[in-house]
């Protein structure tokens, strides 16, 4: 399979797109809660002992918050952005439980506070995992249980928080475990289809439609562009006198030498039956040239064989170079066409980009 050309995204980037512009949403809504309550904790608190402390806190979770919302949101986080949310979401949690326990609130308000906490973590779906998951409310309890013991919080209080937690805990566990189990499959499913409707079945190419797709765009892209078009040399016969058994073997053959001499950025497909086109990107011609060589002196000396019989098969290839003569993609790839078309009337096993 030949997974260098698709550009199907990974799991976390697959699922990240569909996710994290509504969790972006509510990390806004948190983050809004958190700043109108700064306020209010100045009203409430502003004659007692609790008002540093409290305010302190506050304006860490008012901070974490803010970054929860970057981690969502920029690109610097993009290769661990959930394991961020979660880090800057538990720091931010934690904050609002110091102050919550410092100043003696209800233990309701802890478990309203963890429950939005929890919605949170469930709302990131597939992209959680249970090991994130774990570590994050590990340290949860550890935090809002020393901090009830150290601000001597009644026995009551301590029961009632590790009832509703725990079960709670337990309920989301499940839920991410649920989620990730349904993503995985999913995205398998997902990236099955594409490969099914994008690659070409016997070379592991790129189909036609896919090639065609790719190749445009990146044409209409960038200036610096370059395409050759190769055909195997008396293809027909080899069916023929070998059978089609045969003719598939020297399809794949070709196939894996094309991927072989190219580089990661070409794009390499099958156009039809003997056909098979490379695009180059960030090539001079001189690059292109050689390239093209390697492949054409590749495929000469390779000895394929196949049901006892022993086959040297060769390539015609004709370049195209984007310049300012051609008017658009269609005529690029007529051009390499018809240097193609040169080179078998020259004598096949030849090169032409004139």
């Amino acid at each position: 399979m030949n997974k260098k050309m698709l550009d199907f995204s990974s799991y976390d980037e697959f699922f990240g797109e569909r996710i994290f512009p509504k969790f972006l949403l509510f990390s806004y809504i948190g983050l809004f809660l958190s700043i109108i309550y700064l306020p209010f904790d100045y009203s409430v608190y502003k004659d007692t002992p609790y008002l540093i402390g409290t305010l302190t806190a506050r304006s860490f979770a008012v901070f974490f918050a803010i970054m929860v919302v970057l981690a969502s949101k920029l690109d610097y986080f993009s290769k661990k952005r959930v394991l961020a949310i979660a880090i800057f979401g538990t720091l931010g949690y934690s904050s609002l439980t110091f102050s919550y326990i410092s100043y003696n609130a209800p233990s309701f308000f802890i478990i309203i506070n963890w429950f939005f906490y929890l919605v949170a973590t469930m709302m990131l779906g597939a992209l959680m995992t249970k090991k994130i998951f774990i570590y994050m409310e590990s340290f949860q309890i550890l935090i809002v249980l020393v901090l009830m013991i150290y601000f001597k919080k009644s026995q009551e209080d301590l029961f009632l928080y590790f009832i509703v937690a725990s079960s709670l805990i337990i309920y989301v566990y499940a839920v991410i475990s649920l989620n990730r189990k349904n993503g995985e499959e999913f995205y398998k499913n997902a990236y099955y289809m594409y490969v099914t409707s994008s690659l070409d079945g016997l070379s592991g190419l790129l189909n036609r439609r896919s090639w065609y797709e790719k190749a445009q765009k990146i044409y209409e892209l960038k200036d610096n562009v370059s395409f050759f078009m190769l055909d195997i040399d008396f293809f027909k016969k080899i069916n023929d006198n070998y059978g089609h058994d045969t003719g598939d073997v020297v399809i794949r053959k070709v196939s894996d030498i094309l991927l072989e001499q190219t580089r990661e950025q070409d794009i390499v497909g099958r156009l039809g039956g003997e056909e098979f086109g490379v695009l180059l990107v960030n090539s001079q011609l001189e690059e292109v040239i050689n390239i093209a060589k390697r492949i054409r002196e590749t495929v000469e000396k390779e000895i394929i064989s196949h049901n006892n019989h022993t086959i040297n098969v060769t390539v015609s290839i004709g370049i195209s170079i984007k310049n300012e003569n051609l008017k658009d993609f269609k005529e690029f790839i007529k051009s390499a066409d018809l240097n193609l078309y040169k080179a078998k009337e020259s004598g096949r096993n030849k090169i032409i980009y004139i």
